[in-house]
């Protein structure tokens, strides 16, 4: 079958970013080029405190389009604020000051971007970044929340050390917790409803303090599950063993070890998700007993007795309600969908993504799966070889569909 595209939520948006005077203005460099890696279409307006940092040719040269800096362009029609408003499917200012949000906060317009604010319908997304003092001050709290219950999305500055040489939180969010927040805010949000429990990584059985086996799951396929059902609005708790991603910027994360710690966490709060997917790589079996000490190596041969993990996919099937949803993964190498449809009836699945490892590029570590999609009433789809956010876009809408009463 052929390949999906894996097309961005963010192709051919119109997003405007608005940038305004911080020392902090050279990482929305990195945002623009973000955004347009991410297929957006990137028009940059700029406050004449922005000009005093960064000239406007540097915007112009990154995005490839005019960046806006004067309210009355006469290059441009005398409505450029109005026009701008209206073409564009989400605004974003970042980096923004104290300055700037008290007067949006007031209703202030003295400069394009601010007019073009006011005269928005447009989705909007602010980034703070300031003194911590300054961000502390009950002043631009106030005006914060005054935004937010407008319907403004606002990215909480990170802490840290800053450039005035006060220590706390002002410095301009990470770019991914931006990209996250831009993301969720243009999306769908047909899953707004849904508390999705997400596994993932690869669990890890001791033998000695410093020995296990594992497997190599790098917990890829987890975050692109939990970055697309958070981009749709749902509730998202991951639990990881081992990953090689980075899932910090989630509220709701916990990483643990063995198989048994996994279960344990799964398992006690089953009861509060309305959604489980299972693609943690657990390990099949550990060892009989966990040495106190490391093992020195000796001339002899040497071997140690093993038992079967917890099947946690099959102890959450029993325990499943009637309206929760349960997707389940597997890693094949023949007899891929006979095993899956086995796997189905045995651990009360609604759906498993049936992987074929044996495929070139496929499955562990790596960027593509080759899938099929088979439901409890024996529907299969074969999607191919597919990148893993693609493969995390076909379960969300497949979850989608069965609430909508379309599967």
């Amino acid at each position: 079958m052929a390949k999906l595209d894996n097309m961005s939520n963010l192709k051919d948006k119109n997003i405007l970013v608005g940038v305004t005077g911080s020392i902090s203005i050279y990482k929305s460099c990195d945002l623009i080029r973000a955004l347009i890696k991410e297929g957006a279409n990137v028009t940059v307006v700029m406050t004449s405190n922005a000009e005093k940092f960064i000239s406007p040719m540097t915007f112009q040269s990154i995005s490839g389009r005019k960046v806006f800096t004067n309210m009355y362009d006469t290059d441009e029609s005398s409505l450029a604020h109005i026009n701008l408003a209206d073409n564009s499917d989400l605004i974003i200012v970042c980096p923004a000051t104290a300055n700037f949000v008290s007067k949006y906060a007031n209703g202030i317009a003295d400069n394009l971007l601010l007019n073009i604010l006011l005269a928005t319908k447009s989705k909007v997304v602010v980034c703070p970044a300031m003194n911590v003092n300054m961000f502390e001050n009950p002043l631009v709290q106030e005006n914060i929340v005054r935004l937010s219950k407008l319907g403004i999305d606002f990215v909480e500055p990170d802490s840290g050390d800053l450039l005035c040489g006060w220590e706390g939180k002002g410095r301009l969010a990470d770019l991914n917790k931006i990209l996250m927040a831009i993301k969720k805010k243009v999306s769908n949000k047909d899953l707004q409803e849904e508390k999705v429990l997400i596994t993932c990584g690869a669990t890890r059985e001791y033998l000695d303090p410093i020995r296990f086996i594992s497997n190599p799951s790098s917990g890829r396929m987890g975050l692109c599950l939990a970055n697309e059902f958070f981009y749709r609005g749902s509730n998202v708790r991951i639990i990881s063993g081992y990953v090689e991603e980075d899932f910090d910027f989630f509220p709701d994360y916990l990483k643990c070890e063995s198989s048994d710690e996994m279960a344990q966490h799964v398992i006690k709060d089953l009861k509060k998700y309305s959604v489980i997917i299972k693609s943690a790589a657990v390990g099949d079996y550990k060892f009989k007993k966990v040495q106190k000490n490391k093992i020195k190596k000796k001339n002899a041969k040497i071997s140690f007795e093993m038992e079967p993990t917890i099947d946690i996919l099959e102890e959450v099937g029993t325990k499943k309600t009637k309206n929760q949803i349960l997707i389940g993964f597997c890693a094949e190498t023949e007899s891929i969908i006979s095993n899956a449809k086995i796997k189905i009836k045995k651990k009360n699945l609604d759906f498993i993504v049936a992987n074929d490892v044996s495929k070139e590029n496929s499955g562990f570590g790596s960027k593509d799966n080759f899938s099929f999609l088979v439901s409890k009433d024996g529907k299969i789809e074969e999607l191919g070889l597919v990148s893993k956010e693609t493969l995390s876009k076909e379960i969300a809408n497949k979850v989608s569909e069965v609430r909508r009463g379309l599967f």
